[in-house]
């Protein structure tokens, strides 16, 4: 393969030259403060709350990461361009979701997809995310959105998603290309990617960045990692061809334009935030687990309630005289063998 221009496969470099011209129309840029001393005015803080909500949910209902980046694109979009209350907050996102799953819905099925993903009951969501809002209020937010931001049922906007899985898809051709398939696969785990992509989606931090460079960062830093933890325990040859690999993540960076510096910026980012994210992980859950219940759910459970005896009280005297009574009344083995003497003479 020519290392001068990525060009194998070539359908996936027109789709990548493709996804590029139309990346700056889905590009959000949020001007959020980490603190503030305004009560109604949205912080970073609670923009990424809202996105781990969307990430639960995403999990809760088993849906694809398509319909969680689609999400929090909107989302991050509608705030690029409104001034939000934080109390709306919640109503905005879980909105967002469910045109998400909507649009990505549509998407599937204009493409032939032989498996839809189920578009949640509105209902259930409303149950489900708490998010204190009526079936009403998610109808008209979701059409706020919809007219804001211009969105259309089959097109789905360019996140950070549809890069990687660009490329990722040339760097699997290039490595089968070189024969080294397998090895790819051991440095770079697929799942692994998809995981860390969505922590790097939930946090404010990398919002701004453009999402060829976020997934572009991404994939080399899991690279790196992969290198670094293989050694020298591959033979020369292994090593050149690992070297193309490197190569051709360079010429993807010139490809999409990406300056060294705002690549580097981007790079230190996404370590912290994998850094804090793997931190988290590894600490011992030492909270014991709490259930929080709302004063309705409480009031409805009443487990105090479960332990009231329904039988009748015994009154303790009229049993005493009862058992006394049974008592006198009660033969003896002596006292019937002495009325069969007397009744025998």
């Amino acid at each position: 393969m020519d290392q001068g221009q990525p060009d194998a496969p070539h359908p996936l470099v027109l789709k990548l030259q493709e996804t590029l011209v139309l990346e700056s129309k889905f590009q959000p840029h949020l001007q959020l403060s980490s603190i503030s001393q305004d009560p109604t005015e949205i912080t970073t803080g609670i923009r990424d709350g809202s996105a781990h909500v969307l990430r639960c949910l995403k999990v809760w209902y088993d849906l694809p990461s398509d319909v969680l980046f689609v999400a929090i694109n909107l989302m991050d979009r509608f705030l690029t361009k409104m001034k939000v209350r934080p109390k709306h907050m919640a109503c905005i996102s879980v909105s967002a979701f469910h045109l998400a799953t909507k649009q990505v819905y549509h998407h599937q099925k204009s493409c032939g997809a032989e498996s839809l993903v189920t578009v949640p009951d509105t209902r259930d969501l409303v149950v489900i995310s708490q998010c204190k809002c009526t079936l009403g209020d998610l109808s008209r937010m979701q059409g706020i959105i919809s007219s804001k931001l211009g969105t259309e049922p089959g097109l789905l906007p360019v996140t950070a998603l549809t890069f990687l899985q660009l490329f990722y898809a040339l760097f699997s051709s290039l490595a089968e290309h070189l024969g080294v398939s397998a090895l790819f696969s051991q440095l770079v785990a697929a799942h692994s990617l998809w995981l860390q992509l969505e922590i790097l989606a939930c946090d404010a931090a990398c919002a701004n960045f453009r999402p060829s460079e976020v997934a572009l960062v991404l994939l080399c830093t899991q690279l790196d990692t992969g290198i670094a933890e293989l050694g020298t325990r591959q033979d020369p040859s292994t090593g050149t061809k690992i070297m193309q690999l490197v190569g051709f993540a360079i010429e993807l960076q010139k490809l999409c334009k990406i300056a060294d510096s705002s690549f580097f910026c981007c790079h230190e980012v996404v370590l912290l935030i994998l850094a804090r994210y793997n931190a988290q992980c590894q600490m011992p859950h030492r909270q014991r687990l709490v259930w929080k219940l709302s004063q309705r759910t409480l009031r409805y459970l009443r487990p105090t309630d479960k332990l009231i005896s329904i039988m009748p009280t015994i009154d303790e005297y009229v049993q005493l005289c009862v058992s006394n009574t049974m008592r006198r009344d009660t033969w003896s083995d002596e006292d019937w063998q002495s009325d069969k003497e007397a009744c025998s003479k």
